[in-house]
């Protein structure tokens, strides 16, 4: 690559970041020539990808107007792919919805099965925007299981039968005529975490997301870069042992976090404790996430089992703070609604078994994106990787 061509890679990574920046701003984070950089912005200017207000009048004094992206010069969709739902979303270059979709999941027994549900949120989709879908470029997977991202493969999902060995890029670009990427879930989702904490006056220089529903995700994010390992298998962090011998999980090892703390590891607890004519409120009949939580307000039985899979939690964070040194934790998912149990118990466990250094600048937090905002996120990936290329 040339000089100018690096210039123009990393002018488009800071606005990714920043989403609106002004050229001395530019200048300024890229150490580079004003001159240099300025005739960069104008070549994005003309191929229509930056948007810059016309200064008008005296411009002694006046602070420079600041750079966005061209809201349409291609528009992305994004496909949330989750265990007991499919999401949709379409968004413009500058991250605006443009459309959503959602759809329940039907009777997942094979692949042809999971790939209907795709297709109907598409279909939706395309239903919206008429005309406009012509401006879709391309189409990001957030993935619920493990993903070979440069072939585009859906290597596994335990949790979703049919769900393997599934050629999902391929398949994507082939059906529906334009580039398509895929990525695990729980990196979109890091991914988005990290975003909507850029505005802050002290943003997070790292930040590692672990995401609690019927299983359980995590992911890593450093200056704007994902972290998921040279087999693009990393942060795994619902695989990580805490328990020797322990349970067996659907991933074929015992012991894994997810068997302990995730759904199946709570339905588990549960039944022993039923087992044991323990009197509870809790049911197997009609189980839920939601339910568990709401019970472990004021049933003795759920309280119990709560604080059991949160002092998980917290050991399988405590090994990623000693790893990885994040300035940020973030939790997602129906087990943040336990509260102070949740966080306490993960409070505990890092200060036990982390390094005071390593504990004294890290926040804690729960997440606030929305229920669309993995979709959205997965539309924003594909963008920036057809930026990019």
């Amino acid at each position: 690559m040339t000089k100018k061509s690096d210039l123009r890679a990393e002018i488009i990574d800071k606005m990714l970041l920043f989403s609106s920046i002004t050229r001395p701003e530019l200048v300024r984070l890229t150490g580079t020539r004003a001159a240099t950089v300025f005739e960069v912005v104008d070549e994005l200017k003309k191929e229509g990808i930056l948007n810059e207000p016309e200064r008008h009048g005296k411009k002694t004094g006046r602070k420079a107007p600041a750079l966005t992206f061209h809201p349409d010069c291609f528009w992305c969709a994004g496909i949330d792919f989750q265990v007991r739902k499919t999401i949709g979303a379409v968004t413009d270059m500058t991250g605006t919805v443009q459309a959503t979709a959602e759809l329940t999941a039907l009777e997942r027994n094979s692949l042809n099965a999971c790939r209907n549900e795709i297709r109907e949120i598409l279909r939706r989709l395309r239903e919206q925007l008429g005309e406009k879908w012509s401006l879709v470029k391309g189409i990001g997977f957030a993935d619920p299981g493990l993903v070979d991202i440069e072939k585009g493969i859906s290597i596994r999902a335990v949790n979703v039968p049919g769900w393997e060995n599934a050629q999902t890029g391929k398949w994507l670009e082939t059906e529906n005529g334009v580039k398509a990427r895929l990525w695990p879930e729980c990196m979109v989702k890091t991914y988005m975490e990290y975003l909507s904490r850029l505005r802050r006056e002290e943003p997070p220089k790292s930040l590692f997301h672990m995401g609690m529903d019927d299983g359980i995700g995590g992911g890593f994010i450093k200056d704007g870069r994902c972290f998921t390992g040279d087999s693009n298998q990393g942060m795994e962090i619902g695989h990580i042992i805490i328990a020797p011998n322990g349970p067996l999980c659907q991933c074929g090892n015992r012991g894994c976090l997810e068997a302990i703390a995730g759904e199946t590891g709570i339905r588990r607890k549960i039944r022993e404790a039923l087992n044991s004519g323990v009197d509870t409120e809790l049911s197997l009949d009609e189980f839920s996430l939601a339910k568990f939580v709401e019970c472990a307000k004021y049933d003795k039985a759920a309280k119990i089992i709560a604080n059991e899979v949160c002092d998980s939690i917290g050991t399988a964070l405590a090994v990623a703070v000693a790893l990885l040194n994040p300035s940020m934790i973030v939790l997602s998912g129906e087990l943040t609604k336990l509260g102070g149990v949740l966080t306490n118990a993960v409070s505990r466990s890092l200060s036990m078994n982390c390094f005071a250094g390593s504990l004294k600048d890290l926040k804690i937090e729960l997440s606030t994106l929305a229920p669309f905002d993995t979709a959205r996120g997965a539309a924003l990936l594909m963008r920036d990787t057809l930026l990019k290329e």
